[in-house]
């Protein structure tokens, strides 16, 4: 059956330190990625205008909810016309409104994630040293954070032990111990190579039977010597090659229901050359699914 892709826009940038991604969907939409799903809808967010204070701790808290419950209503909507969502964000604070609508559509104990990122993102409220929201989006899906940072119906929109993090490199003291109390599965950059990716995948792929599978691919992940136009650029990443592995061999388990990529920042792009490399990466992900 022939799939129907929907382009949906995160526009939030102010869950993370760094302005920027926000017009991310904006570039790739302006580069042609819509034609690479086939004509994919597109459905655009109005950028918001960041609140300038906020309270709990939570930076800009209203308007990083207010950007999750337009994406959890849109993410849905592209759910019940039988449409494969492609999120555009934005900041990864963004996953929360994904996470919901997939969790409350699917349940959460048949969904599976699959997270490719340079970090963990398992802050909670109460760990987070800095109070940015995109470093606590998969704690919150899985009902770990207070009911501020609740996006739909249901506080819980995702099970831990159907959590898979590969990438990760960069990762606060406390969320080790947030990741095993979940019963998260927790593959680093540094276990990938000196485990190999191979060994990686071959772990990771039987989990995922029987699940419906999320995949949210940030760009930090990647190495700053083949990608830089993002809010962090930490070294010992994965290749652009490793990541189109990963995404790949996800991919042709023929499991997922949607796809998530976050945290490119034009502004930081002139030449727009990892604009280029981006594409490259998504023009895979379009071939696998086509």
């Amino acid at each position: 059956m022939e799939r129907r892709f929907a382009l949906v826009e995160a526009a939030v940038s102010c869950g993370s330190p760094t302005r920027g991604s926000e017009g991310a969907f904006d570039a790739l939409a302006g580069a042609g990625l819509g034609a690479l799903f086939g004509g994919a809808a597109l459905m655009p967010m109005e950028k918001p205008v960041p609140c300038p204070t906020w309270s709990e701790g939570l930076r800009h808290l209203d308007t990083v909810m207010e950007v999750c419950r337009r994406l959890r209503a849109n993410t849905l909507s592209v759910l019940e016309r039988g449409g494969y969502p492609i999120v555009i964000g934005g900041d990864h604070s963004c996953a929360m409104g994904s996470l919901a609508a997939l969790g409350e559509f699917y349940g959460p104990e048949h969904l599976a994630v699959v997270y490719v990122d340079a970090h963990t993102d398992i802050n909670t409220d109460r760990t987070s040293a800095s109070g940015y929201i995109h470093g606590m989006d998969l704690a919150a899906a899985c009902g770990l954070c207070c009911d501020a940072l609740t996006v739909g119906k249901n506080k819980v929109n995702l099970l831990g032990e159907n959590l898979h993090i590969i990438g990760a490199r960069s990762i606060d003291p406390p969320e080790w111990g947030v990741v095993e109390r979940a019963g998260a599965h927790l593959h680093t950059a540094q276990e990938v190579r000196a485990r190999g990716l191979g060994v990686v995948l071959a772990e990771l792929l039987p989990a995922l039977k029987g699940k419906r599978v999320h995949i949210s691919f940030d760009v930090d992940v990647l190495d700053p010597s083949e990608f830089t136009a993002t809010g962090y650029n930490i070294p010992e990443g994965l290749s652009v090659a490793e990541v189109e592995r990963i995404l790949s061999a996800v991919l042709d388990t023929g499991r997922t229901c949607s796809f998530e990529c976050v945290e490119y920042n034009p502004t930081m792009d002139p030449d727009q050359r990892d604009l280029s490399t981006l594409m490259g990466i998504l023009r895979t992900v379009a071939e696998k699914l086509n």
